[in-house]
């Protein structure tokens, strides 16, 4: 990560997501899942070891943080708004929200209601 990276979590970039029009939520795919529930139980294990839990802010249900990726998962609202308007606008609010620090952002849309 560049020296730019801010410092966000999962559940921010959740609130930030899904406060954009036209998305209808965020909707976990198997892959954010399985990392939560890793991150989870890492988490639980380093309680009892004292050791770092750092893993639980960076996934969370439909929301992945890597070092060169981030992966959102959502759900779309069938609007006027186009499709594609949309994940760009999801691209640029996460990417601004960790502070231009060059990681690709995926949008993964799961579904459109």
């Amino acid at each position: 990560m560049s020296e730019q990276s801010v410092a966000v979590n999962a559940a921010t970039l959740v609130e930030l997501v899904t406060a954009l029009p036209g998305v209808a939520g965020i909707e976990p795919g198997i892959a954010s899942t399985l990392r939560t529930l890793d991150a989870r139980l890492r988490s639980a294990a380093s309680e009892l070891t004292g050791g770092d839990d750092s893993a639980s802010d960076r996934a969370r249900y439909g929301v992945i943080l890597d070092e060169e990726t981030v992966t959102v998962e959502v759900g779309l609202e069938i609007a006027p708004r186009a499709v594609r308007e949309t994940v760009v606008d999801i691209q640029r609010t996460v990417a601004q929200a960790l502070g231009n620090d060059g990681r690709t952002v995926l949008v993964k849309v799961q579904s459109l209601g």
